[in-house]
């Protein structure tokens, strides 16, 4: 049976694809589903949560007490670990034994549904992964329609997660959902032939799909067609055929009308049609202008930020991000802000580095990691404090369900002050997630919306598809 994994980034329209394939009758496993059912009520994760955890985290009707067992989780970290173990072997055995299901059913081909594919490692499953993806602007756009979300809160959740850009490097194939949903789908049902194809299933009698292709004579049906799904498109309301002539049937035009004066109506629209161009002509030279007055003034801002935003120790900053799961540009946001760049700063708490990790955080990262011969002098060596700073927040991102205000707040002041934030309901209106501006006014609501300009300067700046590397002396010199 050949596996297939669809993953995407945040509202480019995954469900879309996935609704499709379960329409033709694709078998898909979908992941967020899985979850939901080991612990909903009578779920088979219950009775292992109860056990590790005790009576006090179940309501009386049995069912999980979810915002009580976030607090505690929340708050302790070898809580969360202890309910990651728990979980963990659930969900390798429920979407293990639904993989094997298929295959002992003889499916030729089945879809793993994951948002997380590449952050969980179910990758590895799979024999080829399709990623859907949307330009960044419209994504934007589609996330703040459907979630209802400011653009501040929007941009938070994508640059949270592994970047779109990197899902689909990392993807067999890309689709391009900023079309519509007739193209996007026109799109899909050809990968999904070419899938079939590659696992050996008959073609079956396909049903001819007028949105997308001219009709043809139905393939014969061979004896086990019905082995394979029928792959058709959504329906579409009827159109009149359109019948062009060929070149050899139309009819030349006679010489005595070709000799014809033009009628006083097409004089009057030729010159119409002139003046219109003239009047295009001039618009198109002011534009012209326009546009050059534009370029200098982005330039002149770009020679700005490029002073105000340097960008040192960018191998060893991308080489750890990826390691962790990061977005590179997060990362250089973060170091801006707790140190410019100054691997031998310290605060007057006592942090040091680039990333300004305490002596009890770093400590205890050291031992996570198994780093022999520790010492908090080595937090001034930019590759370990790089290091520890990104594990730090990994964890944070797993500790707060991968929320980017509530993980750089966390960073910031510490993982009890957003856990008591998020049980508030006035900054969290369903305890996960925290916008930054229903943050308290103060020191971390600052950080926070420095730390989101930044992110986005750096994106575009550094660690965009077309961005150049930055051409600085003392990475130069770092290199």
């Amino acid at each position: 049976m050949r596996v297939v994994g669809l993953t995407g980034g945040i509202a480019c329209g995954k469900s879309t694809v996935s609704g499709y394939l379960a329409e033709q009758g694709i078998p898909v496993i979908d992941g967020d589903a899985v979850s939901r059912r080991l612990t909903a009520p009578g779920g088979r994760a219950l009775p292992a949560i109860r056990a590790a955890f005790g009576d006090g985290f179940f309501l009386p009707d049995g069912s999980l007490d979810r915002r009580k067992l976030g607090a505690r989780v929340f708050s302790d970290p070898p809580s969360l670990e202890k309910l990651d173990r728990v979980m963990a072997p659930f969900l390798e055995e429920d979407i293990g034994s639904a993989l094997r299901a298929l295959q002992s059913a003889g499916a030729p081909l089945c879809f793993l549904d994951l948002p997380l594919l590449f952050e969980k490692g179910y990758d590895a499953r799979c024999d080829s992964v399709w990623c859907v993806v949307l330009p960044p602007p419209l994504q934007l756009k589609r996330l703040m329609d459907r979630d209802r979300c400011t653009e501040e809160a929007a941009l938070a959740r994508i640059r949270a997660v592994l970047p779109t850009e990197e899902k689909a490097r990392r993807s067999n194939v890309v689709i391009d959902n900023s079309g519509s949903v007739d193209e996007t789908l026109a799109r899909v049902a050809v990968l999904l032939r070419e899938e079939l194809g590659r696992c050996g299933a008959p073609p079956g009698r396909r049903r001819r799909m007028d949105r997308y292709e001219p009709e043809t004579v139905p393939d014969p049906a061979p004896a086990d067609a019905a082995a394979a799904p029928a792959v058709s498109a959504p329906p579409k309301a009827s159109e009149a055929p359109v019948i062009e002539r060929s070149g050899r049937t139309r009819r030349r035009p006679s010489a005595r009308k070709v000799a014809w004066k033009l009628p006083p109506w097409l004089m009057a629209a030729l010159i119409t049609v002139s003046s219109l161009l003239a009047v295009a002509f001039t618009a198109q030279c002011l534009m012209a202008a326009y546009l050059s007055n534009q370029k200098a003034l982005h330039e002149s801002e770009q020679r700005k930020i490029d002073a105000e935003y340097p960008v040192l120790y960018q191998d060893l900053i991308e080489r750890y991000a990826a390691a962790y799961n990061l977005s590179p540009a997060y990362v250089t946001a973060i170091i801006r802000n707790e140190s410019s760049f100054r691997p031998n700063a310290e605060s007057s708490a006592g942090a040091r580095g680039l990333m300004q990790l305490m002596p009890d955080t770093a400590e205890w990262i050291a031992q996570k990691e198994g780093v022999s011969g520790y010492a908090f002098e080595r937090m001034y060596d930019p590759e370990t404090n790089i290091r520890f700073g990104c594990w730090y927040l990994n964890y944070l991102s797993r500790l707060f369900s991968g929320d980017p205000v509530s993980v750089t707040c966390a960073y910031h002041a510490g993982q009890g002050t957003v856990a008591s934030w998020l049980s508030d309901g006035r900054l969290s209106t369903d305890g996960i997630h925290l916008s930054i501006t229903r943050l308290p006014e103060g020191p971390t609501r600052q950080y926070a919306e420095r730390v989101t300009r930044d992110y986005g300067i750096y994106l575009q700046k550094v660690y965009s598809p077309h961005a150049q590397p930055a051409d600085d002396p003392a990475r130069r010199a770092e290199s």
